[in-house]
């Protein structure tokens, strides 16, 4: 008699739900107007919020018992991670390797068993989920996302927070979407303001990631109309995690300028260096994502690959600084002049290599973590490099903050076609609003070594070429008649992509398409 009274009691649930939902949240058919959004973005904002602060809080416990308690290890860290510090090397270097592979193998047996999508890096997941299944982002995600990430890169693999805490956020917009009816278009917009939150909140750059939800979706163009909804799921997202972790801008507040005339010329011959390190890491991450994608197979190899790459970054973080973890205290390191002429000149030119091959072994492989944050690692290390050969030649500014900020948004923001999301993101995140117009200037000359090349292949040329927007009417074609116009579509018009346009399927990924 309960079985045969469940099904009517959760229908009803669902029925009082969709009530609710038509009041507060636009779904199907409702107003489209900001108000009518206020309610799921804050939510969203909250969850994504909630979501980066649990990620942030687990990869530091992690990083403490495997890397440092374990290995012996202790990376750099940041001001926002309980105060800036330099790197203690470990007395017991043979144990690094082993602890990095084993989080690996941990991680990639955790996603495989209970979400496999949760591979990867996560942000180029949630930009094909928005364009091809909005709703299709199954809500296990978000968990086996936080939990593979924080073991991988705490255990010492070369990734960026960025990447889970997108997936994450984007993840609960997607179930929010399913769940209250949305239609294709607002789930898509749901799906996008969680990806604005969540990298906005991790990185306490709630503008800057409101700015990269409009423009990562595409290659040449940005979506202006959900900016204002991702700037209040950002902020909610942002005081909620500072509420946990505190406001302060995540890489403290160094301090320097730009130095004139030489400092001018220093911006852009690193915005030409880090547009060329920008190629060169787009470059190696897909070459490991295809060869391992084609000669891995069957499940022992996709557990295999992760871990022995794990083992070779291992070895190459015990010689270089800032490969292990996510490198983020290297770059507040960077930016103090003290720390910088401490490091052998050498390891300062090697760090942008050795951070790219690190990032390329790690997530390339199939390991869970972000490709954006370590992009700003590798552009930091280039801004780092420049500044340390200019400056016995005195046309260096005497800080190396503006060259390694510039150098930041510079590797980053042409290859992930978000050159202003990303410039006031690292403006946010050094506290200082005045790097805004060096960066800028960096980004357009790194723009011209980089020309096409995209660190998401999900991404579209134009708001155009998405699935789902109708198709456009070539100019001066007259109007059909009223009897033959037929009735108006109740939503958007799907039409296929051009072949040029199809998203390759990454064979890392364990399932394609919508999974209940």
């Amino acid at each position: 008699m309960e079985k045969q009274s469940r099904g009517p009691r959760e229908g009803a649930r669902r029925s009082s739900l969709r009530v609710l939902a038509a009041r507060v949240m636009p779904v199907d058919g409702a107003d489209e107007s900001l108000a009518r959004w206020l309610v799921p973005a804050v939510l969203i904002g909250v969850v994504a919020g909630a979501g980066a602060a649990a990620l942030f809080g687990l990869l530091h416990l992690c990083t403490g018992w495997l890397l440092e308690s374990v290995a012996g290890y202790r990376p750099y860290r940041t001001s926002a991670d309980g105060g800036f510090r330099t790197l203690t090397e470990s007395g017991r270097p043979w144990a690094v390797p082993l602890v990095a592979a084993g989080g690996a193998l941990v991680a990639t047996v955790f996603a495989l068993w209970l979400a496999p999508e949760a591979r990867g890096h996560g942000t180029d997941a949630a930009i094909a989920a928005a364009h091809h299944d909005p709703t299709g982002m199954r809500g296990r995600v978000t968990v086996v996302k936080l939990v593979a990430s924080a073991l991988t890169i705490g255990s010492g693999g070369s990734g960026g927070t960025e990447g889970p805490a997108a997936q994450i956020s984007a993840a609960f917009g997607s179930v929010i979407a399913r769940r209250t009816g949305m239609s294709r278009q607002q789930a898509r917009t749901a799906v996008v303001i969680g990806l604005a939150a969540g990298v906005g909140a991790i990185f306490d750059a709630p503008f800057g990631g409101a700015l990269l939800g409009a423009e990562l979706l595409y290659r040449r163009s940005m979506d202006a109309r959900v900016l204002p909804k991702a700037v209040i799921a950002a902020v909610a997202g942002w005081l909620v995690f500072g509420a946990c972790h505190g406001f302060d801008p995540v890489l403290g507040h160094p301090t320097g300028g730009l130095g004139g005339a030489g400092g001018l010329l220093l911006v852009v011959l690193v915005g030409f260096a880090a547009g060329g390190a920008g190629r060169l890491y787009t470059a190696c991450f897909y070459l490991v994502h295809t060869r391992v994608g084609e000669r891995v197979r069957r499940l022992p190899g996709r557990i295999a690959a992760p871990t022995v790459a794990a083992l070779l970054v291992g070895g190459l973080g015990l010689l270089v600084p800032g490969v292990l973890g996510t490198g983020y205290g290297l770059l507040e390191a960077l930016t103090r002049r003290n720390v910088l002429l401490d490091l052998p000149l050498a390891v300062v030119l090697a760090l942008p290599l050795a951070k790219i091959a690190g990032t390329a072994l790690s997530v390339g492989s199939g390991g869970s973590g972000g490709i954006f944050g370590p992009g700003m690692v590798v552009g930091a290390g280039v801004g780092a490099a420049v500044w340390r050969l200019a400056e016995p030649l005195g046309i260096a500014p005497h800080s190396p903050l503006v060259p390694v900020a510039v150098g930041m948004a510079a590797c980053l923001g042409p290859v992930a076609h978000a050159p202003l999301g990303v410039t006031v993101m690292v403006a946010e995140m050094l506290g200082d609003a005045s790097l805004l117009g060096p960066a800028l200037l960096a980004v357009g000359a790194a723009s011209a070594v980089t020309g096409g090349t995209t660190l998401y292949r999900s991404q579209v040329d134009r708001i155009e070429d998405e699935p789902g927007t109708p198709a456009a009417v070539p100019p001066g074609t007259p109007p059909l008649p009223p009897h033959q116009a037929g009735p108006a579509p109740d939503g958007p018009v799907a039409v296929p992509l051009p072949p040029t346009l199809v998203v390759p399927q990454n064979p890392l990924d364990g399932v394609t398409g919508r999974v209940e």
